[in-house]
């Protein structure tokens, strides 16, 4: 049991921890590409290594092999070139807390498909999160709104977005396929829809990384990419989903910080009242989904920098 909390503890301070790499790695010149492609090349091993104890996923249809080549698409290309250009043009601490809508948006997502029943709770917990979003990107910089000031939370917008699509797509495949093997199958898939964007400059950055670069690659790729979800996935058989996912509300909130401390980002009066607004906004929203069946079984492997809580219902079957 004990184990099981130090796990959490150390992914969510890991997780909190790769916006300000990010940013850190961008502001020093490395392009948005090729921080994407880099971090998962070092992650590759890890994860094949992964599939192959598992003896891959025995049974795979055709149809679900689709799924998981879409949603590893979806989760590695997606959500990490959002990411990744989206903190460009905004700080690591404001991109954690746009990020933190993704499983806000996967509830949302849900309702639209009718995967679940709209409650009151929901309606008010997601106008919570997306007007605390509103005020982190209008106010919480402590710049003028400009199109300059909204650029980039914007396009980090298409992370979380990216992410709920990932955890809809997957959501059927849950049950009958080990939840690391899934993971780890969905992100090589997804590395290879990287392969086209290497570029000379990806090679330029291997060759000419200095000692502060690599460290920030190595960070991305072995800690925040493939011992993240190592350390989460013992986290979840330790404590089971609803208490492990108390942990995930802390990344947003621990960012912010790490990004002031580490990166000299202002932390502002209304920085503070949006992200306390995006996190309990959330909460709310997912509160009726944290008991489901469907949520019990565990939850879909994650994006590294991603709100962990999100599993969807499934539908019941008519009678």
């Amino acid at each position: 049991m004990a184990r099981a909390h130090l796990s959490l503890i150390a992914v969510v301070v890991i997780w909190a921890g790769s916006f300000s790499a990010i940013k850190a790695a961008l502001d020093d010149g490395v392009a948005a590409i090729d921080i994407a492609i880099l971090r998962y090349a070092v992650a590759v091993p890890g994860f094949a290594y992964i599939l192959w104890r598992a003896r891959g996923l025995p049974g795979l249809t055709r149809r679900d092999a689709a799924r998981v080549a879409v949603a590893g698409l979806l989760v590695v290309v997606g959500y990490h070139l959002f990411l990744n250009f989206g903190t460009r043009h905004t700080t690591s601490g404001v991109a954690a807390l746009v990020v933190a809508l993704a499983p806000g948006i996967t509830v949302l997502l849900a309702l639209a498909l009718g995967l679940e029943r709209i409650r009151a709770r929901h309606v008010v917990g997601l106008a919570v999160a997306f007007a605390g979003v509103v005020v982190v990107v209008a106010l919480g910089s402590g710049q003028e709104l400009s199109f300059e000031s909204v650029q980039g939370p914007l396009l980090v917008l298409g992370a979380p977005i990216s992410f709920a699509l990932y955890n809809v797509i997957l959501k059927p495949l849950l049950g009958r396929y080990d939840l690391l093997a899934l993971t780890a199958a969905s992100s090589l898939v997804g590395t290879i829809g990287l392969l086209p964007l290497v570029r000379p400059s990806t090679a330029d950055v291997v060759v000419d990384a200095s000692p502060g670069i690599a460290a920030l690659v190595l960070y991305l790729g072995v800690l925040a990419t493939l011992l993240g979800y190592i350390l989460w996935n013992a986290g979840l058989k330790g404590l089971g989903p609803t208490r492990a996912v108390t942990y995930a509300y802390g990344i947003p909130a621990l960012a912010v910080v790490f990004g002031a401390i580490l990166l000299d980002e202002p932390i502002t009066g209304w920085l503070v009242v949006g992200a306390a607004l995006v996190v309990g906004g959330i909460v709310l929203a997912q509160r009726g989904l944290l008991g489901l069946r469907g949520f019990r079984r565990g939850a879909p492997a994650r994006s590294p920098e991603a709100l962990r809580p999100t599993t969807l219902p499934r539908r019941r079957a008519s009678r």
